[in-house]
């Protein structure tokens, strides 16, 4: 029988509360799990199995042996497991080992955030050997950068700082890199997308440079559970890997609730800051977490929802708890940062509400509760949130409050599949040829190309330098080929963002800084006018200065938010596939997309009603990547008695549900691509719905959507039918993105079309 735990009292009072029980559409216990223990092939050093020893472990579970047997075999290899399942241990005891039989072994750990590298460091000092572990990112003194490159066994860096930070300036790295024994990866499934695409370069990078010292690295990937692990390491890294899928670690009860807020009343995508809201029911469900005295980690979609989150919570406990709290996400200055961690850590926080900055393997602490705010977009993700609850044997609760999108509910109408669903494959697209091209410029800088580094790089190395040769990029030398300019390219390359600017953000009032953000954020949620949340406290947007690349904000209190409207423009450049998909012709290729910001919206935080609308006097962004569209016979609408006056809607409706059903066929959310929907396109025979890579040379995202056409198209209908909505509404064609403020939408018209359509 389970012991009593804090998570009880809180169940309990929910099944009690006629208006809360009415929420909980589902409600499953997952059974613990016993460990299965194994040996390896041969002991270790006494010193590490007395570190071991000291740290409680004296035995390691099965999937640890496996994963160590192979790395100290030299095998590059990929570990997936849960949380808490010892993953770390897997890397840090070859690396505690080699570091025994050859004091001048060093490693290299990649961490996708600064605040899980530091929250690694201790681990690696724990094992009874010599090993000198630093943390060198963006945040480290630059005091201290070269006593850690002359001294430390054991660099922990992110992929950003390995970018632009050790790469380009690998002569002061000689030695390490000279010794380099092994390079780890954490966090493998995170590595997907833009981020993904550019981090497979920079890792050959690396690999190419270690090759120029005399090094040949082991690498050791980690990773949640996700659908294609050996492929995904082998793309980013380019060399074979072996793959331990096994989770043989111990775990705890857990109690899955999904947590379904009635409709709004009135409204439309307005949505969130209303009333019954899923972002308003998910700070009901924190605050009751809180007050009940469970640990909680409250996941949220965005900044903005984080912010919102925090500050209601805040308000609604009393002062004791309310210090017991904090917000947590990207673009937080470092210290704040710091700070927030080092609370987390130490258990002085009873709850924290994050973005995803927090859904890594970072150790939190002993918290019992998750809370997640919508369905984060892939079943990868769902799961690693979900296991930031409990990382002992203690019961513990996950409560997944959804939202009103096709996608959400569609999880809500067939709960059984967020269970038995594989977890979906992560993509990624080296061969993007903007990002081949800046990342070849930048291992140009570091050593000048050769025809050997297709073995890093591939053969698009062959297609890309050309036209790198043309434009003036590099220049041909002896058969080799030069960086042409003084600056290094890698400071002007940033591998997260689809390209553009960082915009720092500040109080003019205080004249202090109080983050950054991206140039395509920044135009649709800093414009002039808009409200800018940052750590619950509410600013209005003065002045947005491109030349300086600086947003100036001044501290308010206002009862509305702000919605930026933005115009689309798509052109076709190439259709590189075609297939039919009942009567539709659908289309895979590239194309020119320029969007602009040209006004925003004020809406009541009280229902959303709209109070105003003002224009906005910004420039057009304008980039390439991949696409999927279909093509729609004219002949088609009168069939589905669609009235020519109604197209408009009818496409936009099927445009947006389309978008919401992605996920099911490709690991990917709504906020990775976008869309465009017209009756007439130029360059088309007829009606069209544009589904695009939302990042400047394409993800890798389209290819795949488009080889699952029909399935996807007869998704979406299947969303269109089962809303009981009369309508329209957000669990089924309106968008919390559509920069068009959902106008116009045909959720009829385009239920009618699809069917005759799809026959």
């Amino acid at each position: 029988m389970t012991d009593p735990s804090p998570v009880d009292s809180v169940l309990a009072f929910w099944h009690g509360e006629e208006e809360r029980a009415a929420m909980l559409a589902h409600v499953r216990t997952l059974d613990a799990t016993r460990a299965r223990f194994g040996d390896l092939e041969r002991p270790l050093p006494d010193r590490i199995t007395a570190g071991l020893s000291a740290r409680g472990i004296d035995r390691l579970y099965l999937h640890q042996v496996r994963a160590i047997d192979r790395i100290r075999r030299g095998t590059s290899t990929v570990i997936v497991a849960g949380t808490a399942s010892g993953k770390s241990l897997c890397y840090q005891v070859p690396i505690a080992e080699a570091a025994v039989d050859d004091g001048r072994a060093t490693a290299l750990a990649i961490y996708p955030t600064k605040a899980l590298s530091q929250d690694q460091i201790p681990g690696f000092g724990k094992l009874g050997a010599a090993l000198v572990a630093a943390t060198y990112d963006g945040d480290t003194p630059r005091d201290d950068r070269r006593w850690i490159r002359d001294n430390a066994s054991v660099v922990l860096t992110n992929p950003d700082m390995l970018h632009v930070g050790i790469l380009p300036n690998h002569s002061r790295w000689s030695s390490f890199l000279s010794r380099l024994r092994y390079v780890v990866v954490d966090e493998l499934h995170v590595l997907r997308g833009v981020f993904g695409s550019h981090t497979a370069h920079v890792l050959r990078r690396l690999r190419r440079l270690a090759a120029h010292y005399g090094a040949d690295p082991t690498f050791v990937f980690t990773s949640a559970t996700i659908g294609n692990p050996g492929d995904l390491a082998r793309e980013l890294a380019g060399i074979p890997v072996e793959v331990v899928d096994e989770d043989m670690s111990p775990s705890g009860e857990k109690v899955w609730v999904i947590w379904n807020p009635p409709d709004p009343e009135g409204g439309d995508e307005g949505d969130e800051l209303a009333r019954a809201s899923s972002l308003a029911e998910a700070t009901d469900v924190v605050v009751d977490l809180i007050r009940h005295d469970v640990p909680t980690i409250a996941f949220a979609r965005s900044r903005r929802a984080t912010e919102l989150m925090y500050r209601w919570a805040r308000d609604r406990l009393d002062d004791d708890r309310r210090s017991r709290i904090a917000p947590y996400r990207g673009g937080y200055l470092p210290g704040d940062r710091r700070a927030i961690e080092r609370r987390l850590f130490d258990g002085e926080l009873l709850g924290v509400v994050a973005t995803n900055a927090l859904e890594l393997g970072i150790d939190v602490g002993g918290l019992d509760a998750a809370v997640i705010t919508t369905f984060p977009g892939t079943l990868a993700s769902l799961r690693q949130q979900a296991g930031r609850a409990g990382r002992g044997r203690a019961r513990a609760v996950v409560i997944l409050v959804a939202g009103r999108d096709a996608l959400d509910q569609y999880y809500v109408a067939h709960p059984d599949l967020l269970f038995s669903r594989p977890s979906e494959a992560a993509v990624v697209n080296p061969q993007n040829p903007e990002i081949l091209t800046a990342q070849l410029g930048c291992a140009a800088y570091e050593l000048p190309l050769v025809p050997d580094d297709r073995t890093f790089f591939g053969e698009e190395i062959e297609e890309a330098a050309p036209g790198m040769v043309q434009s003036g990029a590099l220049r041909l030398r002896d058969g080799r080929l030069f960086w042409s300019k003084r600056r290094p390219p890698a400071p002007d390359i940033n591998i997260r963002t689809s390209g553009g600017p960082t915009y720092t953000i500040y109080d003019r009032a205080e004249r202090e800084q109080l983050g950054t953000i991206e140039e395509h954020r920044a135009y649709s949620q800093a414009h002039p006018g808009a409200v800018y949340l940052h750590q619950g406290s509410t600013f209005l947007v003065e002045d947005l200065d491109r030349a300086r690349h600086e947003i100036r904000v001044v501290s308010g209190s206002v009862d509305y938010y702000t919605q930026p409207k933005e115009e689309k423009h798509l052109d076709v450049l190439a259709v590189d596939g075609r297939r039919r998909v009942g009567r539709f012709e659908a289309r895979l290729g590239r194309v020119e997309v320029e969007t602009h910001v040209v006004a925003f919206r004020r809406k009541s935080i009280r229902g959303g009603a709209i109070i105003d609308t003002e224009p906005l006097d910004l420039p057009p962004l304008t980039f390439r990547t991949q696409a999927f569209w279909f093509v729609i016979p004219d002949a088609l609408y009168a069939e589905a008695d669609v009235a020519w006056a109604d197209v408009p809607g009818t496409l936009h409706a099927i445009e947006h549900t389309a978008i919401a059903m992605m996920p099911l066929f490709t690991i990917c959310d709504r906020w990775d691509v976008g869309g465009l929907s017209t009756p007439a396109h130029p360059q088309e025979s007829g009606g069209v719905f544009f589904i695009y890579d939302g990042y400047p040379g394409g993800a890798g995202i389209s290819p795949i959507a488009f080889q699952s056409a029909e399935r996807h198209l007869r998704a979406t209908l299947d969303a269109l039918r089962r809303c009981p909505c009369t309508d329209g509404c957000p669990a089924c064609v309106q968008s919390p993105k559509c920069g068009n403020f959902n106008e116009p939408l045909d959720k009829h018209g385009a239920a009618r079309l699809l069917e005759v359509g799809l026959g």
